[in-house]
Parts: structure tokens; C-alpha cells; sequence
């Protein structure tokens, strides 16, 4: 049985956060975008990128084989 990649990613965003209520999951095409609270983006991404490769790597085993599903952090532009 196969679920749906985003349902996961959202799931396993919320894991790792202090605010799960703020992650935003949406899709633009094949690509996965996870959008977290404000100074979360750290938690997500995890030490040396590990938790997002994590990420990325079960949502692509849950996926459709035939299309090549990616995890982006959709974080907001900082203006300096």
C-alpha cells in the first residue's frame, strides 16, 4: 500500500518541531514543499542536513516509482 507523500512529509515535519500546528505542506508538480514556523527551518534541516535528507529519502520510498518525488524547504526570502 502506498500513501500519499505529502501526508508523510507533513507527518514527519511536525516530528521534529516545536510548533507542529505551523507546518505547511503543499506540492508543485513532483516537488514536495515544507513550509515551518518562524526559526524553524534549523530543526528541519537538521546538522549537517541530515533530518531533511532523511525526509527526502522516506518520502521518495513512498512515492511513485515512476516519478521522482523531491522534499524542498519552502522558507520565506529575508529581506537585509
Amino acid at each position: 500500500m502506498k500513501s500519499d507523500p505529502s501526508e508523510l512529509a507533513l507527518f514527519l515535519a511536525q516530528s521534529v518541531v516545536d510548533q507542529p500546528a505551523l507546518v505547511r505542506v503543499s506540492k508543485r508538480g513532483s516537488t514536495v514543499l515544507l513550509r515551518v514556523g518562524p526559526g524553524e527551518e534549523g530543526r528541519v534541516i537538521g546538522r549537517g542536513g541530515r533530518v531533511i535528507q532523511a525526509i527526502r529519502t522516506l518520502v521518495r520510498l513512498t512515492g511513485d516509482p515512476r516519478e521522482r518525488t523531491s522534499v524542498d524547504l519552502d522558507a520565506p526570502r529575508r529581506e537585509r
